[in-house]
């Protein structure tokens, strides 16, 4: 397995209730025991480009652009973070109710080294809920699956 490839995104998102699909083209890439993946949407006419990392049971989403903004989650943990965009520019936290990944084949039976290290095609979820202060804003489910392209 490569530790770079060109990905097809499948991303699920359940907003509130409210139920959204895109399928995006980007970029995989492994550095150890993390990986990453890279692409960019269009958001106000303006592009944004996000990075996701996966290391150690923690995910961060970054992205710039026209929308500015940093998120991590931890499973059973609130994190602090930020977004910025033309409109508003704000503090925000993440508290995560459920984090996981899943990576490769895992249907292929025996060890291999391959299953200890992020590989394709992954599934990524994580559910949580979105504050500002203490206020909740939203509850999110999301998922994210990675195929080689």
């Amino acid at each position: 397995m490569n530790d770079k490839a060109k990905v097809r995104i499948t991303l699920e998102s359940d907003i509130d209730g409210e139920a959204q699909l895109n399928h995006i083209d980007g970029e995989w890439y492994r550095k150890g025991n993390a990986f990453f993946l890279k692409y960019a949407e269009t958001e106000d006419g303006s592009e944004v480009r996000t990075i996701v990392r996966w290391r150690d049971g923690e995910l961060s989403v970054t992205r710039r652009g026209a929308v500015e903004s940093e998120q991590t989650f931890m499973a059973g943990v609130r994190r602090g973070g930020k977004y910025e965009s033309k409109h508003a520019s704000f503090g925000l936290e993440t508290e995560t109710s459920l984090l996981w990944v899943q990576f490769g084949d895992l249907s292929k039976a025996g060890p291999s080294e391959d299953k200890l290290l992020p590989t394709l095609p992954l599934l990524l979820e994580w559910h949580y809920k979105l504050l500002v202060g203490d206020d909740e804003i939203g509850s999110f489910v999301i998922r994210l699956r990675a195929e080689e392209r």
